[in-house]
């Protein structure tokens, strides 16, 4: 680790889980997460409840913001990501994850290819590719105290800035927007070190996964 020139730190599931989301578990959590949205449309577990056809939008960005806010603008950097920054220290490096819980961006790892998006990104779901992306922290936060207070309206459902379509998040999916520049920065620092000392770090990532694990051996 001392010689190395750079690191390429990949992750997936395994890590969010050990910093306690867990996208499977049907656990107290979950309900302490999601609330009255667990038995009002039987949702087990995290994974369904982002999948689930809502009958309305409103209960839609519900299940969101209450997520958004509980692992996302109320996060607060675990154990794991302190040794992650602590092994990187000064040293050249990239982040290579599926994780769509943008945890390394909060903690200041920003040197970022999300292959699957984030939450906090919405894309207008009429127009994704032409559009702008939203960045939706302060909107979902609002959505959230909203929907605590009893006062959430169909008003508050995010729109498209250019042509007031609903948004949809920025996740693997029909209207995923891959972040080109994220996509430019990886291939630039990959070509960079291929020839150089790299370290990867493996975090989290299962033996079949196909995005990361098995592109990267």
């Amino acid at each position: 680790m001392d010689d190395a020139d750079a690191i390429l730190v990949t992750a997936s599931n395994g890590l969010s889980i050990s910093e306690g989301l867990n996208l499977f578990a049907n656990d107290k959590k979950l309900k302490e997460v999601l609330g009255d949205l667990v038995d009002k449309y039987h949702l087990p577990n995290l994974l369904t409840a982002f999948a689930f056809k809502y009958p309305n939008q409103l209960d839609y960005w519900r299940m969101v913001a209450r997520v958004v806010e509980y692992y996302g603008n109320n996060y607060e950097i675990s154990n794991y990501m302190q040794d992650i920054k602590k092994i990187i220290g000064n040293k050249s490096y990239f982040v290579w994850t599926s994780n769509i819980d943008h945890h390394f961006a909060l903690v200041g790892l920003t040197n970022l290819f999300e292959i699957e998006g984030n939450w906090f990104e919405g894309v207008c779901s009429n127009h994704p590719a032409e559009h702008s992306v939203h960045y939706l922290a302060s909107k979902l936060h609002e959505i959230y105290e909203k929907d605590q207070a009893g006062t959430l309206t169909e008003a508050d459902i995010p729109k498209c800035d250019e042509c007031g379509a609903p948004l949809a998040l920025n996740m693997a999916g029909e209207d995923f927007q891959i972040n080109q520049k994220q996509v430019q920065a990886f291939q630039d620092f990959i070509q960079k070190y291929e020839d150089k000392k790299l370290v990867v770090l493996e975090l989290g990532i299962g033996p079949r996964n196909q995005m990361i694990k098995a592109p990267s051996m």
